[in-house]
């Protein structure tokens, strides 16, 4: 297996909003290489946020507008995106824009993407992304953001019919935040909240090896996008459906993005 850091493919996401000319972070996206092309993945609702600015990633060139092909699976026009259970958005981005971010980041590779079955023939999952609590600007205006993974076991079938959710499309985790273990010290951990990790990568642990903190094991297989709290639940999609959007972009060519 070629041993590659799932951390070093995660991007924090900002929005830079028109009215107030702020910049703040949003959310995470995954930077990919799909077919020998470069990807960002993330979830519609992070993309959503163009209607209110612009959406910038850290470059070579410090925060600077996505550039490429974005495209989401669009819903009805009476549905809100709070009602979206699959929630998924991407961009294939322009080389040279690649080539900038490749500046602070490495592409995920395709062998270490897993199109999975079932949600259910898992065992324990890592949701990771960069929560916007800790999204500090210093004082010579330059952000930075912080990593942090959520590891807990799938949810059982009963959930998933609770939810009207299916374990081939959706994938739900069990993390409280009241019962979070650091793993280093196994003592209770506040965790941050999981408010901007929309965006980011789902990573399943092969079986056996469910407490390890070597990642160079666990492989990409969803996108998350939800955090239930109160229920203590995390909630993305499987790569199928993003599979799927990645064909029809494709077969329009990615809008002529080169």
């Amino acid at each position: 297996m070629t041993e590659f850091d799932p951390y070093d493919a995660l991007v924090p996401v900002f929005s830079k909003i028109e009215i107030s000319k702020r910049v703040v972070q949003i959310g995470t996206a995954i930077f990919c290489n799909i077919w020998n092309e470069p990807f960002l993945l993330t979830a519609a609702h992070v993309t959503d946020d163009l209607h209110n600015g612009t959406l910038l990633v850290p470059t070579r060139d410090g925060l600077q507008p996505i550039e490429g092909y974005m495209a989401h699976i669009d819903l009805p026009p009476e549905l809100s995106r709070s009602k979206d259970s699959v929630d998924i958005a991407y961009y294939r981005l322009s080389t040279e824009f690649a080539f900038l971010l490749a500046h602070q980041f490495k592409p995920f590779p395709q062998q270490r993407n897993q199109i999975i079955d079932s949600a259910l023939d898992l065992t324990v999952c890592s949701a990771s992304g960069y929560p916007a609590s800790k999204s500090k600007k210093n004082a010579d205006g330059v952000f930075s953001s912080e990593i942090f993974s959520f590891r807990g076991a799938i949810a059982d079938k009963d959930t998933y019919d609770r939810l009207d959710l299916s374990p081939d499309q959706a994938i739900i985790i069990q993390f409280s935040k009241k019962r979070a273990i650091n793993p280093e010290s196994m003592k209770t951990f506040a965790t941050p909240s999981l408010n901007g990790i929309s965006g980011g990568g789902i990573f399943a642990w092969p079986a056996g090896r469910e407490c390890s903190d070597d990642w160079s094991l666990p492989r990409l297989v969803g996108i998350v996008h939800t955090f239930k709290e109160r229920e203590g639940l995390i909630i993305g999609t499987t790569l199928l459906p993003m599979l799927g959007a990645l064909t029809l972009g494709r077969m329009k060519r990615f809008g002529g993005v080169k």
